[in-house]
Formats: structure tokens, sequence, C-alpha cells
């Protein structure tokens, strides 16, 4: 597997109501469609076993990528985001999404 050097973790809250219906869209077609993405190398689902005072679950979505520029781009295309946008709607205020991304700066494999 080639090594990513940068990472794109989307962090965010499901409230319970809607867990099943935001889970089968993500396995249904989201991270694909953000996988399939040139310069996106893989994608790992992370169950934060955590809750908020509303008792919304905490997950996240930790990508690899080859590059800044591939994230770059995949940011700039308007098509694709407004794509997101719009596939999340009917659920969007069920959901609450943190964003972040960096180099990789370190990295050790076994």
């Amino acid at each position: 597997m080639k090594s990513p050097g940068y990472i794109y973790v989307v962090r965010f809250w499901i409230a319970p109501e809607a867990r099943g219906q935001i889970i089968n869209w993500l396995k249904g077609g989201h991270i694909r469609d953000v996988v399939g993405y040139p310069g996106f190398l893989w994608c790992r689902s992370i169950d934060l076993g955590q809750r908020d005072d509303k008792g919304w679950h905490a997950h996240s979505m930790v990508y690899g990528i080859e590059s800044a520029e591939s994230f770059s781009a995949y940011q700039s295309d308007k098509l694709l985001q407004q794509s997101f946008v719009e596939q999340r709607k009917e659920f969007a205020h069920q959901l609450r999404i943190e964003r972040f991304a960096g180099e990789v700066t370190l990295s050790e494999d076994r």
C-alpha cells in the first residue's frame, strides 16, 4: 500500500435517530466517491465510542492522500463538493461535521 503524504480527517457527530441513515449513506457510495478521487489512497472509518451531551454519536473518517495538491484539487472541485451538500441535505440538521487536514511529517511502519 502506498504511504500517504497528506491526511484528511472528518470528525462528525450523528443524531441517534439518523445514525442508520447516515451510516448507510457513507457505506452506500459516499466513501467510494471520495476514495475514487485522483490522489486519494484509502479511507478508515472509526466509531469513536463517544457521545456528546445531546447523545449524538461521534465518528471519524481518516483519508490517506498522495499529496497536498491532490487534496487541494478535491476541495476545489465545486461540482463534487456541491453533490455532497445535496446528498446530505435531508439529514444535514442531524449531522455536525469538523474537518482538518495536513501533511504527514512523521511515519513509522513496523
